[in-house]
């Protein structure tokens, strides 16, 4: 008798819902926290009268068990990002082609009942101009 398969998927792929593996990871969880810093004007009465938001940011975070030992594996926090699988085209508003995007906060984990698994973030300002 023939060994059962390590795993059986039923349906297609959906890469514009399902989350997308990055080099050298198996991405388990994707989260994307769009911001702005607001910044709120008074009256002489102390009342607002205007409030503007600026500054707008992505952060992005990433929980993925280790395949490989090659790009975000084992980026150097404050590493420039040049492309994400899983932010290759624009999201409510933010470009991955404008900007830069910076690795940030890599966390590894080892376990006795899991592999090796890693959490980082990826920040994305879109006003910082990469240096040449």
């Amino acid at each position: 008798m023939a060994a059962p398969t390590a795993e059986n998927i039923h349906g297609t792929a959906d890469s514009t819902h399902d989350i997308q593996d990055e080099t050298s990871l198996d991405v388990s969880e994707f989260k994307a926290k769009y911001t702005r810093e607001k910044r709120e004007r008074k009256n002489n009465f102390g009342n607002t009268r205007r409030i503007e938001y600026f500054n707008p940011m992505l952060v992005m975070s990433f929980t993925a068990f280790v395949t490989g030992s090659t790009s975000l594996a084992v980026a150097h926090p404050g590493t420039r990002v040049t492309a994400l699988t899983n932010f290759a085209a624009e999201r409510r508003g933010m470009d991955p082609a404008q900007g830069s995007m910076i690795f940030e906060d890599p966390e590894d984990s080892w376990s006795l009942e899991e592999d090796v698994k890693t959490s980082f973030t990826v920040m994305h300002a879109p006003f910082v101009i990469p240096a040449a």
